[in-house]
């Protein structure tokens, strides 16, 4: 049985209102979207996000970074600086930590956990639905890992829900076409070992109130979790 997350109800919701996300932006979208589960009406926006975190855009178009037959959305681009390449747009992990706690002026705390393991992922996931505080986590995955069409890059989707029985995740994706019928828009679940493999060279990062900062950490030291942020 999928144990939903305290806050996943208001996660599902959010998403299908803001679904699909800007171009080049899955970070501080998926972002925005999980941060309602933490702070609620309170969650700064897209934009807001992607300023804060220094977010970058490649002006041209570049369809491979979409899945096929979605849309090209551009907001907020008129605000944010042009990358220098391709391979430079977009928000780095470090960089969405960075601007989480200085848009939500430090009313949150992010723990980044670098490529967990399958074992390590599910007793995490295991803890977090026990509801040891309120929290928020969003995966960067490769897409490459998650999906059975040709789509290949680096990306952000929020994690919502673990079933430990048929070991599937949650998660709540950046368009509308990724998402499973029998579920709300944009989710779908994914085995925990595909999550796990998604993350291999990327990770995870924990979104707590910032007087929970603590208690998350010493959560994930608890499991010897590596508590760092990587570079991809």
């Amino acid at each position: 049985m999928l144990r939903r997350f305290a806050g996943a109800t208001t996660i599902v919701s959010a998403l299908d209102h803001a679904l699909p996300q800007p171009d080049q932006l899955c970070g501080p979208f998926s972002a925005s979207v999980a941060l309602t589960a933490v702070m609620g009406d309170d969650a700064p926006g897209v934009t807001a996000l992607a300023v804060a975190s220094r977010s970058a855009i490649w002006p041209g178009a570049i369809d491979s970074a979409r899945p096929p037959g979605t849309p090209r959305i551009t907001d907020g681009w008129d605000l944010l600086p042009r990358a220098a390449s391709i391979d430079a747009a977009g928000t780095t992990a470090a960089g969405l930590t960075e601007g989480i706690e200085t848009a939500t002026d430090h009313r949150v705390a992010v723990v980044p956990i670098v490529g967990p393991s399958v074992e390590r992922l599910r007793l995490l996931l295991d803890r977090l639905a026990d509801g040891p505080f309120r929290f928020a986590s969003l995966a960067n995955v490769h897409t490459a890992e998650l999906t059975d069409f040709d789509w290949n890059v680096g990306h952000f989707v929020t994690v919502w829900g673990f079933d430990p029985v048929e070991d599937v995740v949650a998660i709540a994706d950046t368009y509308r076409e990724l998402g499973d019928p029998d579920m709300p828009p944009g989710c779908r679940t994914v085995s925990t070992d595909a999550l796990a493999s998604a993350m291999s060279e990327r990770g995870l990062l924990l979104i707590v109130d910032s007087q929970d900062h603590h208690a998350a950490v010493d959560l994930v030291r608890s499991l010897d979790l590596r508590h760092d942020v990587w570079s991809v």
